[in-house]
């Protein structure tokens, strides 16, 4: 059965925009039923509510909180020498909880629905996908892991919030076997919609933080954070741009073969002999693949955001989610 996914990059603050983004679609267009969720970095907070349909919820948390609320810079250089972060980020595990609470936790194990946050363990480097509901599976690029426990889930939701090197990495302490640390699961190796896909999904509503053109910044960096903040933020925001690419080539060459079949078929050509034809080795990759429909939701210009999107600003954060409406909006109006 065909199915409908609903994908959500990272980008710290900039997330603004994808609740912005979701505001929209859940107002103005409820035909529209996703059955699988997936986020990483904070939006691994924006996926399971909006599974739950908690939007008010979404847009109170980010019109605010500060930066405060979410992480504590003041101890940076007593921190460096002996901790695996720069920032102290309790206040975020403090929030994670709080918003996690186990009647939420219990809803989405009970939804019809698939909700997946994403991590990167530090001890092998694959992505993994956990669940509230769903079945544990070993595939090539990912791991899939299902959760039983409200308290396992906080862990994996507070792990993919976790920017690399500024905040600290989260061991989920129920995984069996040997130890494993996990951060944000954003960069490269981040593949929701191969997920989806594979799950079945024909049409993906993908929302990206940042633009298809990265801007020009006449910016002189002076000191080792502001480069940090800046590396760190480019590797880990977002979802990779092949990934994107990938799903349109597919759907290019399904809708090729299928119009050079047609061709044949109308030469009179029997159909047993053209599927003989395409019965090679070459095209086992295309066996089961489907057509996907992908509407993709980015900015047009990159977001106001500084510390690499850790810096909450309420005024700021109701600018982008403003974007994410209009944006939104002129997608899903050129589509329908």
């Amino acid at each position: 059965m065909a199915t409908t996914a609903l994908v959500i990059s990272g980008g710290g603050s900039r997330a603004a925009f994808a609740v912005g983004a979701l505001k929209y679609l859940y107002s103005q267009h409820p035909d529209i039923n996703f059955d699988f969720f997936c986020g990483t970095g904070i939006s691994a907070l924006i996926a399971p509510l909006a599974a739950l349909g908690e939007i008010n919820l979404l847009e109170k948390l980010f019109t605010s909180n500060t930066t405060a609320d979410i992480i504590s810079t003041s101890s940076m250089l007593q921190r460096f020498p002996q901790s695996n972060s720069l920032y102290n980020a309790t206040a975020l595990s403090h929030k994670v909880t709080n918003i996690f609470t186990d009647q939420r936790f219990r809803a989405l194990q009970q939804l019809n629905k698939e909700v997946f946050v994403a991590g990167r363990c530090l001890q092998n480097s694959r992505v993994t996908y956990f669940s509230p509901a769903s079945t544990d599976m070993v595939k090539k690029d990912y791991d899939v892991i299902s959760l039983h426990d409200n308290y396992t889930f906080r862990e994996a939701v507070l792990a993919s919030c976790s920017m690399p090197v500024f905040m600290p990495p989260v061991e989920v302490a129920s995984l069996p076997d040997q130890v494993q640390q996990f951060s944000d699961g954003g960069g490269a190796s981040y593949h929701p919609v191969q997920l989806a896909i594979e799950k079945g999904a024909t049409d993906v509503y993908v929302i990206l933080t940042t633009p298809e053109v990265a801007g020009q910044h006449d910016i002189v960096f002076k000191n080792l954070l502001d480069i940090l903040e800046k590396e760190v933020d480019q590797h880990h925001n977002g979802i990779a741009a092949t990934e994107l690419q990938s799903t349109h080539l597919l759907n290019h060459t399904l809708t090729y073969l299928d119009a050079v079949k047609e061709k044949m078929k109308q030469a009179g050509v029997p159909a047993a002999t053209i599927d003989d034809y395409f019965d090679v080795p070459a095209g086992a990759f295309l066996q089961g693949k489907r057509m996907v429909n992908l509407h993709v939701i980015r900015p047009k210009h990159e977001l106001d955001v500084h510390m690499g999107g850790l810096e909450f600003i309420p005024q700021v954060m109701q600018e982008m989610m403003a974007a994410g409406e209009e944006q939104a909006r002129e997608v899903l109006h050129s589509s329908s």
